[in-house]
């Protein structure tokens, strides 16, 4: 399968743009002028919501207050003169929007005490009411737009793991922070190791169930230079001496689990599956996952595992027993390449001949996903397993410095594997 052309990705908000609109330009969806985000409104609801405006995130969708007045004037009932509680539909009903417009901001823009010089504004005697309802309006559109964001993300990470197995995904601020912080108790947990708890904290020591802490050569060759943190099946442990541990690595989860449930709704929506058919499958994925947090030793690299250009292999080429791996790495934002994470590309039949790449990016702002051995099973082979390894680095401070969560999303252990239904043939019908 041929790699994609070039994409231009979306940013993420707080950068320069969102999806091609310029930073500074809002545009009201029904004139298309572009107005401050002050004197626009939205449909704040959620679906299915039939109370006030509320702080859930709704379609997100905005109008200005002359457009979104005559929209209000002309979906009222006939013979209504003011709207309440449940509030309208969406303008953007007929595009397929399920979304509600607040009873209570509806009745203040149609008021005729409504001031059309101020639009962030309404006046006596449902002011307070109209205001509390913009604020909510606003931060409901913000969070849409960053649902939106991720889920473009999301999309162009799964055509990429379809063309070649692994991609990259930026990730929101607020994993971005996430990571810094368990990053940054990691680094001190790890500096009291030689006076730390015995490997594993007297945990299991069956490796696909392990928790707590392991040494270098640790479970299995694949630990000959790295050593750090286990949790598996949701655990989550403390460290002595460094009290922000425990939550620090349970924010990060979070986050790392989140990432990857707009992946699989990305996977869900490519292949043509029911919302959700992953996790009804295979159970709740982040309970039954297992993740790492560990630091390289490149001094314990055997002497025999050199690469044909002469590096030192850290970690030994291999798939991940998952159905999507994501990788994040110390640093901060997003940096170029990957600390030596490669995967291997090519090598299909006729194709081109198999070649190691290093991956693009590393940090807190980005993560790498791997397709797994099991999506690959299921998927027969659509979305092929990434073969990696890590390499060190020609900068021994580098590789001394790598430092990585890794997240294996993995079935339930009742699980039973089923592959994935093939798409419905286009136009319907029986095939």
């Amino acid at each position: 399968r041929p790699a994609p052309a070039h994409k231009s990705m979306p940013k993420a908000r707080g950068g320069k743009a969102r999806l091609g609109v310029e930073s500074n330009d809002t545009c009201c969806l029904i004139c298309l002028d572009p107005q401050p985000q002050s004197a626009l409104f939205s449909a704040a609801l959620p679906p299915g919501s039939a109370g006030p405006s509320s702080a859930a995130a709704g379609c997100g969708h905005v109008a200005c207050a002359e457009c979104m007045q005559s929209y209000l004037q002309s979906a009222l009932p006939a013979g209504a003169q003011q709207w309440s509680a449940p509030g309208p539909p969406c303008f953007d009903a007929p595009g397929g929007c399920i979304g509600r417009i607040s009873g209570d901001l509806a009745a203040a823009l149609l008021s005729p005490q409504h001031d059309d010089t101020d639009n962030a504004t309404v006046a006596a005697p449902d002011a307070d009411a109209a205001t509390d309802a913009t604020v909510t309006a606003t931060a409901a559109a913000a969070a849409a737009a960053d649902a939106a964001d991720a889920a473009a993300f999301a999309d162009l990470a799964a055509t990429d793991l379809e063309c070649r197995g692994f991609a990259s995904l930026p990730v929101s601020a607020a994993a971005s922070e996430a990571a810094a912080r368990a990053f940054a108790a990691a680094r001190l947990a790890f500096d009291g190791l030689e006076a730390g708890p015995p490997p594993l904290g007297g945990r299991t020591t069956d490796s696909a169930n392990a928790s707590g802490l392991h040494r270098a050569g640790a479970l299995s060759s694949y630990n000959a230079c790295r050593e750090g943190f286990v949790f598996s099946n949701g655990d989550s442990y403390g460290v002595d001496g460094v009290p922000e541990f425990e939550p620090a690595t349970i924010a990060l989860l979070s986050a790392a689990s989140a990432a990857a449930r707009s992946l699989f709704a990305a996977l869900e929506r490519q292949m043509q599956l029911p919302a959700g058919w992953f996790e009804a499958c295979f159970g709740p994925l982040a309970d039954h996952s297992q993740w790492h947090l560990k630091r390289y030793c490149p001094e314990a690299a055997p002497p025999h595992a050199t690469t044909a250009d002469g590096r030192r292999v850290m970690l030994p080429v291999h798939s991940d027993p998952s159905l999507l791996s994501l990788v994040l790495h110390d640093a901060p934002g997003r940096q170029p390449g990957g600390l030596g994470l490669e995967c291997m590309v090519g090598g299909a039949a006729g194709g081109a001949a198999a070649a190691w790449e290093p991956v693009a990016e590393h940090g807190h702002g980005v993560a790498t996903v791997l397709v797994g051995a099991l999506l690959d099973r299921i998927t027969g082979g659509r979305y092929r397993a990434a073969r990696h390894r890590v390499v060190a680095e020609p900068s021994a401070h580098a590789s001394a410095a790598r430092v990585a969560a890794t997240f294996f999303f993995r079935p339930a252990p009742a699980a039973l594997l089923r592959r994935a239904p093939a798409p419905p043939p286009r136009g319907g019908g029986a095939r």
